[in-house]
């Protein structure tokens, strides 16, 4: 993400809906300029946490929730631009898994299907130190409540919602943001956004960084269960 001056992180939402989308910029490896896949590990089986990486074609993402489906498959939430659908993700232990459907043009959303030998936790990773976060429900916070994000480029980051609602039309059209004034750079995008132990949303875009501080938004969760009939898996 391009950095920002701290007074233009105050401009009203006709600027901010030319906030930079965060996976435009992929996490890179130095020598080659691309990101790097993981090998497969000889263990088979692999916990999925909210917060851990995930890898797009030449992209880092982030997971941002573990859920069902209406018939009983598992599998995880992250952003659009981690894949389209049929596209191929890979987690940090080498294992594969599948997009089913990629909702760029709306929620900026997307659902990988697990497999037999992943578990899902109902877990967050909230890196720097701190120990998982359980998930207890997705109960939406008010504007002016304080939330935090977790995400595989910058760690665990927090502020407050400035406002909800949100439509940012560029590259395509994304509804129904939630604003932030939580920083977020390329390769967190994604991950989930909690208030206590609440999960609030998946962050989609953003813009600044985490040296001068900036905006997100994330998809608020609750639309995004309601109209795929998913269940968030919780503790």
């Amino acid at each position: 993400m391009t950095p920002i001056p701290h007074t233009l992180r105050l401009l009203g939402a006709s600027l901010l809906a030319l906030a930079t989308l965060l996976a435009l910029t992929p996490t890179a490896t130095a020598d080659t300029g691309r990101t790097a896949t993981p090998t497969p590990t000889a263990d088979d089986t692999v916990e999925i946490m909210a917060g851990d990486a995930v890898y797009g074609a030449n992209t880092r993402c982030t997971i941002g929730a573990t859920v069902m489906t209406a018939d009983g498959t598992g599998g995880f939430l992250t952003t659009a631009t981690c894949g389209r659908v049929g596209a191929t993700v890979t987690l940090a232990n080498g294992q594969r898994g599948t997009v089913v459907w990629s909702d760029r043009d709306g929620d900026g959303v997307a659902f990988v299907r697990g497999r037999e030998d992943w578990i899902l936790t109902p877990y967050a990773r909230r890196y720097q130190g701190g120990g998982p976060l359980l998930i207890r429900g997705s109960q939406e916070a008010d504007v002016g409540a304080d939330v935090c994000r977790s995400g595989t480029t910058t760690g665990w980051h927090c502020g407050t919602i400035q406002a909800k609602n949100q439509t940012i039309p560029y590259p395509w059209r994304l509804r129904g943001m939630t604003r932030t004034d939580a920083c977020g750079e390329p390769g967190d995008d994604g991950g989930p956004f909690y208030s206590g132990s609440q999960l609030q949303g998946i962050l989609i875009a953003g813009s600044g960084n985490c040296r001068i501080g900036g905006i997100t938004h994330f998809k608020p969760i609750a639309p995004v269960l309601q109209k795929h009939d998913l269940r968030l898996i919780t503790g």
